[in-house]
């Protein structure tokens, strides 16, 4: 009825529009009767090579903002592309205001110089609209990674981000439990809550654990230390330039990446520039060995990375060498393992030392095991918990373990992308659906790749593309093909000019070769090639 006293109550909706179901494209949604609000706008990765030339994968900007059109701003939890990587699709149609933390604001810039961007502190309230957000300080393996508590209409919820709880943290931005105590006090009507390591038993290891391991293997190595981990873990290059101080090294920084991150962190002042330890690749060529770090960027085995380059000594006139030692500070990406090992194996064949994870414990992620999720819940003492960030199975067994620590008046609930939760007078309840598509991006033109293209480039590279060029003579026709071995190439150019009458004219001789190669190939070939044919140096 229209007038029911509960369809009057005022609603906070909460709809998860990426990361809830799978990994990247992080975005979730906060939504009254008058404004929404975002929270993260990330990409999402490739699952497999099966989509050609696709780079990644963004929510649609144009669908989000039709089917939101009161979306006012945008509050990003920190700097990893799974969360602002969207960013530019979305600023690109509407210049929404973002807040966030200091070194996050100078990653968004790096990528939209023109984002109109608040930069806040940890103590910071922000108000849109009926919405108040709070930004509350956790730790992970980047710099200044929040969490955010979100009040709207009478409800509160808090929203993890990326998280662990580190009791370590040195100087860097420490994990805030006190000011989650307090909003446990207050009243969480729902927390959402990362759940990457949730299936991992105990606390995730501190980044200060480690520090140990990796001062000891650069103290034994003879020569040249080359370190690798992700570009974003700029806290760690932070402990790795203390280290480099002690031990009497200077850092080299290879890779694009990794600079851009250690750009942002000094505009953002999280480092202080050090001339006496960050040299540059030519200052370091008169260095001796055993004085140099090189921080480079390949922890992935990506291609175009510093580290693979060197590997192959096409890196600036720099290579790996017999002596040298290589740290991985990394985990393997799921996916990446071949790759991976394929590198090592060279490495270790040109003589490097290689020290992995697997080998020693020179790497800790920054998302927290099952005790960090259960002493976040803890502090918070929600009415309502809903696990977020992964694929279907994380969240289940994030959501199974969660159950035993509910009392009678908690609930846990387990959703995926697109379900609204309506949140009303500390009930909850999901209301239908409103997901968002996700579009492949070329990420070499920073251009949305149609279907179309998707479906040519797939069906070339299963099928094959053959390209026939004809020129027309008087009384003769010349053939040349190519895209078969060689042989073929010529087998099929002769068969084509056999099947051509000599007077045939430009117009015919398209369709004639189109039709002739098709036979050619029927029975000789394993699926239908895309055939090009041009005729006189015009397609047909």
């Amino acid at each position: 009825m229209a007038n029911d006293p509960e369809t009057m109550k005022p609603y906070l909706k909460v709809i998860p529009l990426g990361g809830v179901g799978d990994f990247g494209a992080n975005a979730t949604l906060f939504q009254t009767d008058d404004t929404s609000i975002l929270v993260d706008y990330g990409l999402m990765f490739p699952p497999d090579a099966r989509q050609p030339g696709v780079d990644y994968y963004v929510l649609d900007p144009d669908e989000l903002l039709d089917r939101f059109p009161n979306l006012a701003a945008i509050f990003v939890t920190h700097g990893h592309e799974d969360h602002i990587g969207g960013l530019p699709f979305l600023l690109k149609r509407h210049p929404l205001p973002i807040y966030t933390m200091p070194y996050t604001a100078q990653l968004i810039r790096q990528k939209v110089p023109s984002a109109t961007i608040h930069e806040v502190t940890l103590d910071a309230s922000v108000t849109v609209g009926g919405f108040e957000v709070q930004f509350v300080g956790v730790t992970h393996s980047i710099v200044q990674a929040c969490a955010l508590a979100i009040k709207a209409n009478g409800q509160t919820v808090v929203h993890s981000g990326d998280f662990k709880v580190d009791a370590l943290p040195g100087d860097d931005y420490p994990f805030e439990w006190t000011r989650f105590k307090q909003l446990g006090e207050q009243g969480v009507d729902l927390l959402i809550m990362d759940s990457t390591n949730a299936h991992k038993p105990g606390f995730c290891p501190s980044d200060a654990e480690i520090v140990d391991a990796i001062e000891d293997h650069i103290r034994q190595a003879k020569g040249r230390v080359f370190f690798t981990t992700f570009s974003s873990h700029i806290p760690r290059l932070k402990k790795l330039k203390h280290i480099a101080h002690m031990l009497d090294r200077k850092i080299v920084l290879l890779g694009r990446s990794f600079i851009r991150h250690y750009m942002a962190s000094l505009d953002a002042a999280y480092l202080a520039h050090a001339p006496d330890i960050f040299v540059s690749a030519a200052e370091a060529e008169t260095m001796p060995d055993e004085s140099l770090i090189f921080v480079v960027t390949g922890s992935q085995g990506e291609r175009a990375s510093a580290l693979v380059k060197l590997t192959h000594e096409t890196f600036q006139g720099l290579g790996l060498k017999a002596g040298d030692t290589v740290i991985f500070s990394s985990r393997t990406i799921p996916g990446n393992e071949r790759v991976i090992a394929l590198l090592i194996s060279e490495l270790e064949n040109k003589g490097v030392h290689v020290v992995t994870a697997s080998k020693s414990p020179v790497h800790t992620s920054g998302h927290g095991y099952r005790e960090d999720a259960a002493y976040l819940f803890a502090l918070t003492q929600p009415k309502h918990v809903i696990p977020i960030h992964g694929e279907f199975n994380f969240l289940l067994r994030h959501y199974q373990w969660l159950k035993p620590l509910l009392n009678s008046r908690q609930q846990a609930h387990l959703i995926q992308n697109g379900d609204v939760v309506v949140l009303k007078a500390g009930s909850l309840e999901l209301a239908g659906q409103s997901g968002i598509s996700l579009i492949p991006i070329d990420g070499n033109q920073n251009l949305p790749l149609p279907t179309k293209t998707i479906r040519e480039r797939k069906d070339m590279m299963y099928s094959g593309l053959i390209v026939i060029s004809a020129c027309v003579y008087p009384q003769r026709v010349q053939v040349r093909c190519h895209g078969l071995v060689e042989e073929r190439e010529g087998d099929l150019a002769d068969d084509l000019a056999a099947h051509l009458h000599p007077q045939v004219t430009s117009a015919q001789c398209g369709l004639a070769l189109k039709r002739a190669a098709r036979r050619f190939l029927r029975g000789r070939f394993f699926g239908r090639p895309k055939i090009i044919v041009l005729v006189d140096g015009q397609f047909t």
